[in-house]
């Protein structure tokens, strides 16, 4: 699943943004997990969803007046990928429209 979530934050806010959100991300994901993030440079985050023993890998890239993802799920979870690529895409989301 890929996604674009447009914003007006400047790509160094949008990163903080989303580097202060991340804490809170494994505390949402529906019976329990983890989440594993890997700056790559300055604007591009690897993550790894651990949950239900499996791992749902997302690449972010934060743009200034965008951050585009791709969330990869594996096969055990694929009946269950629409849910997952909008948590994932809704929870940006979420970081990205927090006040600052």
């Amino acid at each position: 699943m890929t996604f674009d979530i447009p914003h007006d934050l400047g790509a160094q806010e949008a990163r903080r943004r989303i580097e202060a959100g991340l804490p809170k991300l494994a505390a949402h994901i529906p019976g329990g997990g983890t989440v594993v993030p890997r700056w790559l440079g300055e604007d591009r985050l690897a993550l790894a969803i651990k949950a239900m023993g499996q791992t749902i890998t997302a690449d972010l890239d934060i743009g200034e007046t965008s951050v585009g993802g791709i969330v990869k799920i594996p096969m055990m979870l694929a009946m269950m990928a629409g849910p997952i690529g909008e948590f994932v895409k809704t929870s940006a989301e979420k970081m990205l429209a927090k006040p600052a």
